[in-house]
């Protein structure tokens, strides 16, 4: 027990000075870099009095003078050795001793320990309790999905992760998706892990189709490295998508058209899942009774025939397919007859309409045009009698000299409604006289 509070609290400042905040292990990628996350303690006495401080990274061994070790970094020179080029990029000021290691390559994997100095000559520390592990390989890091899909139901947002370990944030992995799904709306980012290490996230959202179900969507990281072609690493995931029966529709075997007597067999298929427990009901329109489950088999009479449809049901719903027509051979649909009945009566119908009003109209032009040539008739002849009435009362009448000269009479007889004209000829000329008679009337010639 520590009984001194004072004693207790520098103890605890000591270890706690002692102390380097470091990953135990790291994988870094060949022919890339790789970056150490790193903090260390010191007391703030020191560091205040620090004129300079530098770091120091050691391989293999923490004893800064012993054979077995290797200074690879040396802070206080800037010379790194058996590496191309190391870099600490944090502020050691502020206890920030972050580094990385460029061209990384296999036989760099080993323990690698900090040191810190700090000059003049005030604070000279191997932080030896805790080192890390650069673990050097060919190939990158697995993918990690998140979350591990089982099964999503249809309409339901889904969000999928996929990272990629960065141990190179100077240069990340790019990652990119495939077969994914329409709806797809991806966004990429650079996270940070607890233990300070970094990793390439890239989300996706999408709403769950059952168009989508079983569909492979893979994820794929690219890294750049200092090689001949960049490495890349990719994993897949299957989705699996519960959703109502779909796409439901009618086989039938032989087929469509068939003759009585003949044995027939009606499948009902559709896309559903789960469809282990899929069910499929018969229906044949005018019946209000449902037919048989599963498939449907028969012998053909002419009852048979007429239109069929099938529901298909799971746990999430159900859905109609669309119907189908039996036809058997020799027999005529009723509706069918009564529709070629009702077109051909009507088309005759309107052909007789159509007959007779032509026929009207031609009776109506004939008795006009018998009418017009009627009355143009009498005209002519009223017309002729009062000319020749014109021509008797406007002259004097001369008896004729002698007996040879003829006299001609013309008479219209009113009592039997026709007009009588008569034309006597002679020699020499000819005159015409018309007589008109009423009824009661006579007309003496002498």
């Amino acid at each position: 027990m520590c009984n001194d509070i004072l004693k207790c609290l520098f103890i605890l400042l000591f270890w706690f000075s002692e102390t380097a905040n470091l990953p135990s292990r790291i994988t870094a990628l060949s022919g890339s870099c790789v970056q150490i996350p790193c903090a260390f303690g010191v007391p703030d006495n020191e560091l205040k009095k620090a004129e300079s401080i530098f770091g120091v990274w050691i391989k293999h061994e923490h004893a800064f003078l012993n054979s077995g070790s290797l200074v690879v970094y040396n802070g206080s020179t800037n010379i790194s050795t058996g590496f191309s080029r190391i870099e600490i990029t944090g502020n050691l000021s502020q206890r920030d001793c972050t580094t990385v290691f460029y061209d990384v390559m296999n036989n760099h994997s080993d323990n690698y320990y900090f040191r810190v100095e700090i000059k003049p000559q005030y604070w000279l520390y191997t932080y030896n309790l805790n080192p890390i592990y650069i673990s050097v390989s060919d190939s990158p890091q697995p993918l990690i999905f998140t979350p591990d899909l089982k099964e999503v139901k249809e309409n339901t947002t889904v969000n999928l992760s996929c990272s990629a370990e960065a141990p190179c944030p100077k240069q990340p992995p790019t990652i990119s998706w495939s077969n994914t799904p329409e709806s797809a709306h991806i966004t990429p980012q650079l996270q940070e892990k607890p233990d300070k290490t970094q990793s390439v996230f890239s989300h996706m959202t999408f709403k769950a189709s059952y168009m989508d179900h079983k569909k492979n969507i893979s994820c794929t990281a690219t890294y750049p490295r200092k090689s001949s072609k960049d490495s890349t690493v990719e994993t897949t995931v299957m989705l699996r998508v519960l959703f109502p029966p779909k796409e439901t529709r009618i086989t039938i075997d032989p087929s469509a058209s068939v003759s009585v007597g003949t044995n027939v067999t009606l499948t009902c298929k559709s896309k559903a899942n789960p469809s282990d427990n899929m069910t499929f009901s018969w229906h044949k329109r005018g019946q209000a009774n449902q037919l048989d489950l599963g498939e449907l088999t028969f012998t053909v009479n002419r009852s048979r025939g007429g239109w069929y449809f099938c529901i298909a049901k799971n746990e999430h719903g159900t859905q109609n397919s669309e119907e189908i027509q039996l036809i058997v051979e020799g027999s005529f649909d009723q509706s069918l007859i009564i529709g070629c009945v009702v077109g051909v009566s009507a088309i005759l119908l309107t052909f007789l309409l159509i007959t007779l009003f032509l026929r009207v109209q031609r009776v109506k032009a004939s008795t006009i045009m018998e009418t017009d040539v009627s009355d143009q008739g009498l005209e002519k002849q009223v017309q002729t009698i009062y000319a020749n009435g014109g021509f008797v009362s406007g002259e004097e009448l001369e008896m004729p000299k002698d007996e040879n000269d003829i006299v001609h009479y013309g008479e219209i007889d009113f009592s039997t409604s026709q007009t009588k004209i008569t034309s006597v000829q002679g020699s020499g000329q000819e005159t015409v006289y018309a007589e008109v008679r009423g009824p009661g009337m006579e007309m003496n010639q002498d």
